[in-house]
């Protein structure tokens, strides 16, 4: 008994130091104005991250989507197939559902508080939880593309064409995209090619087989 009392009392005695400590440090006019701004940071650190997140839905909500197929994956248990597909104007792809399995629990993620991180993934996840009649307007005939690359082509086309429309948009990305691939060049110009995209210079997914179950 007289093992704990001591321990107790000592216990005590360290936390009226710190106490004291806390309370003169909160006089502190440096350390007053530091928690003032800190706390403030936090109000417009969340109400960014709301903006950003009603931001990110508007684009996929008004977005005339083009898709890609962006990931196909055979499961020979099962004997089916599944595809996954990707929108190269927005941004906006389903492998979004493979990451949110991955990488955290799916129930949570629905209810995730603002302490968790904002990521693009888990925005889309989101979006296409709880608005999904976006399905209905992916094109499932879609060539299978990496996204990145996809979204690269597009870029590229609306730079050289501001005013193109979208039906002309896919014929000229079709065309790119079977030039790539049919055009063999050595891995010095793979690497120049990727470069003048925009892309990781070790981007290697030129081809509809790189893309198959690599995610």
């Amino acid at each position: 008994m007289g093992n704990l009392k001591k321990k107790y009392e000592d216990i005590v005695s360290k936390r009226k130091e710190i106490i004291d400590q806390i309370e003169v440090l909160k006089k502190d006019e440096k350390l007053i104005k530091y928690f003032e701004l800190c706390s403030k940071n936090q109000i417009y650190q969340d109400e960014q991250k709301r903006l950003y997140k009603e931001m990110k839905y508007e684009e996929y909500s008004t977005c005339n989507h083009i898709w890609v197929n962006t990931l196909h994956e055979h499961d020979s248990y099962e004997s089916r197939s599944y595809d996954y597909f990707g929108c190269m104007k927005c941004g906006l792809d389903q492998r979004a559902f493979l990451l949110a399995e991955r990488r955290f629990n799916i129930d949570h993620c629905l209810h995730a508080s603002l302490k968790e991180p904002l990521t693009e993934e888990r925005i889309m996840y989101n979006f296409m939880t709880e608005h999904r009649s976006y399905a209905s307007e992916i094109d499932y005939d879609s060539v299978l593309c990496d996204l990145d690359l996809a979204k690269a082509i597009y870029l590229k086309i609306k730079q050289a064409h501001p005013d193109i429309d979208d039906e002309t948009i896919k014929h000229y990305f079709k065309s790119a995209l079977k030039d790539m691939r049919e055009i063999k060049v050595n891995d010095e110009r793979l690497v120049s090619r990727a470069k003048r995209l925009s892309l990781n210079p070790n981007f290697n997914k030129w081809n509809g087989r790189n893309v198959k179950s690599s995610y």
